[in-house]
């Protein structure tokens, strides 16, 4: 079956339209610099590729499935008249697994080996003794295909690793124990260190307030590589303040750039990157590869890939 597919993302490569005529003889693809001037085009199309804007959606008479151009989508993607609709939307789950896990690892082994003390200084002085891994426990928060990797990396220096989880069933390699997310508190005050690498779903939003944090064991430290909005940004400042966490590393906060006035700028025990945890993943062309497979899956009738609960935003 040839299909009409509008390309409507930035990030679209020019190279993609001959790319799906080649996977889907027929296939007619089309890429447009601004998503506005396929207002014409939308009401004919079978497929998008990017966001596809109320606008845009209330001129479509054809679509039937929406590729994001994203892994983790959020609330901001979804509207009323997309949710209720017959539309498939999919995603690009697992693009960045290595690359955030990485990073995850990274800020974990930073505390560890307490850089947040010798970073700063000027003088030759010991800090504080290291954290002697294998005795210690890491929970994370979101056991999909980040924490999956995750996993085994901190399995691989000896702790102890559990995990938290809706829809995973069974405990990833290095995993000694998963839980649904009816256990957090509970599991919270086992870890050392929590990795939240959830995605922004309606029930994922603001999780992480004064109540989960005050649950969380006395000098524990708290790694964000999910999305900013997880979190309440101003009862993380006040554990962080109060001295029950021992620190946070940071690679999303809300908001976003975060304020040159924001506190979290001034404490020794918070190390932040911009976001910055994907750059340098291959990603372009994972995201190329799902999107031909998805375009062949399309115009074969078979099940997509990376379909998302339009509901659940993920």
């Amino acid at each position: 079956m040839s299909f009409t597919i509008l390309l409507l993302s930035p990030d679209a490569d020019p190279s993609w339209p001959e790319k799906i005529g080649q996977a889907v003889p027929g296939a007619v693809a089309k890429i447009y610099a601004d998503p506005k001037d396929a207002v014409a085009d939308i009401e004919t199309a079978d497929a998008a590729y990017g966001t596809v804007s109320p606008e845009l959606f209330a001129r479509a008479k054809r679509l039937r499935w929406i590729c994001a151009s994203r892994a983790g989508l959020g609330g901001a993607y979804f509207y009323d008249a997309l949710v209720k609709s017959d539309v498939v939307v999919t995603g690009m789950h697992g693009s960045y697994n290595e690359h955030l896990s990485t990073h995850a690892v990274a800020f974990l082994l930073a505390f560890a080996r307490r850089f947040e003390h010798y970073l700063p200084q000027k003088r030759w002085q010991r800090g504080p003794g290291m954290i002697d891994l294998p005795t210690k426990t890491v929970l994370i928060i979101g056991v999909g295909g980040a924490g999956s990797e995750a996993s085994k990396q901190f399995a691989a220096f000896g702790m102890r690793v559990i995990g938290i989880d809706p829809r995973v069933t069974e405990p990833p390699a290095g995993m000694a124990d998963l839980s649904t997310p009816d256990r957090l508190e509970e599991r919270l005050g086992e870890a050392d260190f929590v990795i939240l690498t959830t995605p922004e779903t309606p029930d994922t939003l603001g999780m992480f307030n004064t109540r989960l944090f005050s649950r969380m064991k006395r000098g524990a430290y708290f790694i964000n590589i999910a999305r900013g909005r997880c979190v309440v940004t101003q009862d993380l400042i006040a554990a962080l303040q109060s001295g029950h966490l021992a620190g946070a590393g940071l690679d999303v906060v809300d908001p976003e750039p975060l304020p040159s006035d924001s506190p979290l700028w001034g404490m020794p025990n918070v190390l932040i990157t911009p976001h910055v945890a994907i750059l340098g993943t291959p990603y372009r062309q994972k995201w190329e590869a799902i999107l031909l497979e998805n375009c062949r899956r399309f115009a074969a009738g078979q099940p997509l890939l990376n379909v998302v609960d339009k509901e659940k935003w993920f």
